[in-house]
């Protein structure tokens, strides 16, 4: 069977396939973090240069940490909202719908990535009845607007991951601050390195072998609140907090134990918008 060559131009989307090949590494493991049978499918029939990325237990256990929570995140969310819209920003080739199970058919999904990865993605994972993907970059308004016209009464979650790091102050203030503006009590749940990491591609494992590098971090995870005043923080996850963390490596565990700077390296955030 012949190989799909991608030809992916965009040097941040390009890393879609770092989180995919490592989905699919975990996935493979005796006490996987993540089961991510669609990832395992798409390395195969890929036509790219996975090896690279081989031997990367960092970012294999980060990826599989943050994506197995933002599983969770969204399970609790159908669970506990009675029309939940669910949007997916800088979706790759992530197949989230597919992962958490039967009841991602009580929600309406929305996939926003570029065009050229939603091309793709149209291609190797076929939207279900109850996804709708969104061909746009995130710094436009034009699907926010369209997404709160569609669903006035609508209950949303938006997940960012992996995305935010890529882009600098001021665009990562304007997502916010045009979501904040038209989602009142919408959440948000994304991943945010800190000031020291976000000058560090050049040490990251995996981004190191792409194009991209990291532009933005945080320290004060309630930074974002000065933002606009309508966000709220409502909690932050530390990755030393997940069940298998320790597989990032002996050093990388010791200095995530032990060293503020690394232990807070990266984090998962949670946000909401208050109602007027």
């Amino acid at each position: 069977m012949s190989k799909i060559k991608l030809n992916i131009q965009d040097s941040v989307a390009d890393t879609l396939l770092i989180t995919l090949y490592t989905k699919s590494i975990e996935s493979k493991k005796k006490d996987p973090l993540i089961v991510d049978e669609t990832a395992c499918e798409l390395v195969e029939k890929i036509d790219y240069d996975f090896s690279k990325y081989k031997d990367s237990p960092a970012s294999t256990t980060g990826v599989a940490i943050r994506s197995t929570h933002f599983d969770n995140v969204v399970k609790k969310f159908i669970e506990q909202h009675p029309l939940p819209i669910v949007v997916l920003v800088g979706c790759g080739l992530d197949s989230r719908v597919q992962r958490i199970g039967s009841i991602a058919q009580k929600a309406l999904f929305y996939e926003l990535d570029l065009e050229e990865v939603i091309n793709i993605r149209k291609a190797l994972i076929p939207p279900g009845k109850n996804e709708r993907y969104i061909a746009a970059s995130m710094l436009t308004t034009d699907w926010m607007d369209d997404l709160k016209s569609q669903h006035p009464c609508g209950d949303f979650l938006f997940v960012i991951e992996g995305v935010l790091m890529y882009f600098n102050e001021p665009d990562n203030q304007f997502v916010f601050r045009e979501l904040a503006k038209r989602f009142p009590g919408a959440q948000i749940h994304f991943d945010m390195l800190n000031k020291w990491m976000s000058t560090k591609s050049s040490m990251h494992e995996t981004v190191k072998k792409t194009n991209a590098t990291f532009k933005f971090g945080i320290d004060d995870e309630k930074e974002i609140e000065k933002w606009q005043p309508s966000l709220r923080h409502v909690r932050t996850y530390l990755f030393h907090e997940f069940r298998g963390w320790t597989r990032m490596g002996l050093l990388l565990s010791i200095l995530m134990s032990v060293v503020p700077t690394f232990k807070t390296s990266s984090r998962i955030l949670a946000y909401k918008v208050a109602k007027d």
